[in-house]
């Protein structure tokens, strides 16, 4: 019995080294042609998109001076805090409203070759982001007669640039296309599908600032402030310009 089941064993095991060789008459190699290359333009594309600012940043600055630093920090911080509560009044809202850059320095001069300290100068700005711009002038001068000397701005913004930022985008894209189309021509080629889309920078400039107004510090009693003669600072908020840059790759044809 143990003889039949070894021989049986040694048959299967010469029939299964038969099978390469057999199999290996019928084996036929298969090559896949490579997918031929896609020809494409690459161009560049820019849209613009003009809009109406509807807010605006302002920064009002307060600068005081006293024999000592303690005496001059608290007349600037006095005055800061009277700019801040008549911009409230004119209706900028709490949380718009940010104090910054608040700085307390010697100032010093030179007798008999030594450097000697004649008082102190603070200064600290409030920052004010208006978000109606039809009382941006008036605030300008509720803020400078509550004793800001320097007013920087007002940097215009657009508050919801989405929609700008899209056409923007479309024109880009079309823009590119049609330079695309140009070079295709040229070649004697058309264009074809858009194959990927490279954003570029999407701005929106700040606006200028009309109607600016110059103000100076003044002695230790305080600062000078300009008065106007109109009844209020003119201000033009004027357009923005919201600009898309794009690079896209097209198929050529």
């Amino acid at each position: 019995m143990a003889c039949k089941t070894r021989f049986a064993t040694v048959t299967a095991l010469a029939a299964l080294a038969l099978i390469p060789t057999v199999l290996g008459g019928c084996t036929k190699a298969v090559t896949t042609p490579a997918a031929p290359a896609v020809k494409t333009v690459t161009a560049t594309g820019s849209g613009t998109v003009s809009a109406a600012p509807d807010q605006a940043e302002m920064s009002f600055g307060v600068s005081r001076r006293s024999r000592n630093a303690n005496a001059a920090l608290k007349a600037t911080s006095k005055s800061a805090r009277r700019i801040t509560t008549a911009l409230r009044k004119g209706g900028v809202k709490k949380k718009d409203i940010q104090t910054q850059d608040v700085s307390v320095w010697p100032q010093t001069t030179y007798r008999n070759g030594k450097e000697i300290v004649t008082g102190f100068q603070a200064s600290v700005r409030v920052r004010a982001k208006i978000r109606d711009i039809s009382k941006l002038g008036p605030l300008i001068d509720k803020a400078n007669k509550a004793g800001a000397g320097e007013v920087d701005g007002p940097t215009m913004t657009i508050s919801e640039n989405a929609p700008y930022r899209n056409q923007a985008a479309e024109k880009a894209v079309a823009n590119a296309r049609k330079s695309a189309e140009s070079m295709a021509k040229a070649a004697g080629k058309r264009v074809g599908a858009v194959l990927s889309i490279t954003d570029g920078i999407i701005s929106a400039p700040p606006g200028p600032f009309y109607g600016g107004a110059g103000l100076s510090d003044g002695g230790y009693s305080g600062q000078r402030r300009v008065a106007y003669a109109d009844k209020s600072t003119p201000i033009e908020p004027g357009q923005l310009e919201v600009t898309s840059d794009v690079t896209v790759i097209f198929e050529l044809m």
